[in-house]
């Protein structure tokens, strides 16, 4: 069960959706860093246009490259792929010290009639060129934005909890979403018989047709005759409280 009340801790938390990624070698400097804004888009056969504003926080130029990918999960686990559905322009801008930049984002073809359709824009900062006093390779920054188009389906956000234990100190817990759209959960906490036993902390994303595990290791051992874990936490969908099978 996905309850709508939804507080501005767990708001605040699932905010930061941005995936950020820091790519360099030993001995590295930093090359500059930039912002979004937001930090995902939803786009529907109503809304089929959205932006992003790119800023440069730097002291320093940067070029940044925007590439839009198809976004799926196979095994629990996020892919990435080339795509031409989506447009994003400018695909490559340079910002100024303290400059910004809009970005349009768009679909080129239709929403999926029943389910969500997901994407990813990767901006990524390209090295500036060595001088010579540098040493080493720079530092750049990758920010990763999910795009989450609607489908022309009435929504239905449904996710089956199961848990499984593996050995007297962990358990696997998983979730199917069965619904139409993605569903983002976070800081989830697990009791059983009014006891907590374990938390996760981290957000996740389970997308439309998916499936996701976690391995959960346990704060304390789990009572002999339990028989379902009380699982509470948040999702972009509403508070989750929810009875979780233990096979």
């Amino acid at each position: 069960m996905m309850r709508p009340l939804f507080d501005r801790a767990a708001r605040c938390l699932l905010a930061c959706t941005a995936t950020l990624a820091l790519v360099f070698p030993f001995s590295s400097t930093l090359a500059g860093s930039f912002t979004v804004s937001p930090v995902r888009i939803e786009l529907s056969p109503q809304r089929p246009l959205g932006s992003l504003t790119i800023t440069n926080d730097g002291a320093e130029p940067v070029t940044i490259d925007a590439k839009a990918m198809l976004w799926t999960q196979q095994d629990g686990e996020d892919r990435h792929e080339d795509t031409r559905e989506l447009i994003v322009t400018p695909p490559v801008f340079t910002l100024e010290p303290r400059g910004a930049q809009i970005v349009r984002i768009g679909l080129r073809r239709g929403p999926d009639k029943e389910h969500e359709l997901t994407y990813r824009v990767f901006l990524t900062e390209n090295a500036p060129p060595p001088t010579p006093t540098s040493t080493g390779v720079a530092m750049t920054l990758r920010l990763s934005v999910p795009i989450f188009i609607r489908p022309l389906a009435a929504p239905r956000v449904q996710l089956d909890w199961t848990a499984q234990a593996v050995s007297a100190g962990e358990f696997r817990l998983q979730a199917v979403n069965t619904g139409n759209l993605h569903v983002q959960v976070a800081d989830m906490k697990l009791s059983s018989q009014g006891q907590p036993v374990a938390r996760v902390s981290n957000p996740a994303y389970v997308l439309p047709g998916q499936t996701r595990v976690w391995t959960v290791k346990l704060d304390r051992p789990l009572p002999s005759d339990a028989s379902s874990l009380q699982l509470e936490g948040f999702s972009d969908a509403g508070d989750l409280k929810v009875a979780v099978p233990l096979r």
